[in-house]
């Protein structure tokens, strides 16, 4: 390979190749996949799903005990709070919701309770 000493000229124009071929390589790569996925959208063409009619009917309203208030929500059962505010219920309920990618409406919650 090198006899003798490397020079920083050499050094330089060495890991400057090494860099502009990994760089082509990626760009290669990002191709193909573009390309790839284009072909599988273009094979893979998804029908239109029609959504199933049912006749559910919406939950009743139920009582939620927020301490001395009664309010409704549109959820099934009653919901317990041990020394949480309403507006501490509804940052954790909406929490919840976003965090698991469940709308509020689909989730259950028991009771929730201040540690």
């Amino acid at each position: 390979m090198w006899q003798g000493d490397v020079s920083l000229s050499d050094a330089f124009v060495i890991s400057l190749t090494g860099m502009l071929v990994v760089m082509l390589e990626l760009v290669v790569i990002a191709l193909f996949i573009v390309i790839l996925s284009r072909l599988i959208r273009f094979f893979h063409k998804d029908k239109p799903k029609k959504e199933a009619i049912t006749d559910k009917k919406p939950p009743k309203p139920v009582k939620v005990n927020l301490g001395n208030e009664q309010k409704f929500t549109k959820t099934d059962g009653e919901l317990k709070l041990d020394n949480v505010s309403a507006e501490e219920t509804a940052v954790i309920m909406s929490a919840v919701s976003a965090h698991s990618g469940i709308e509020l409406d689909k989730i259950k919650f028991k009771s929730i309770k201040k540690i």
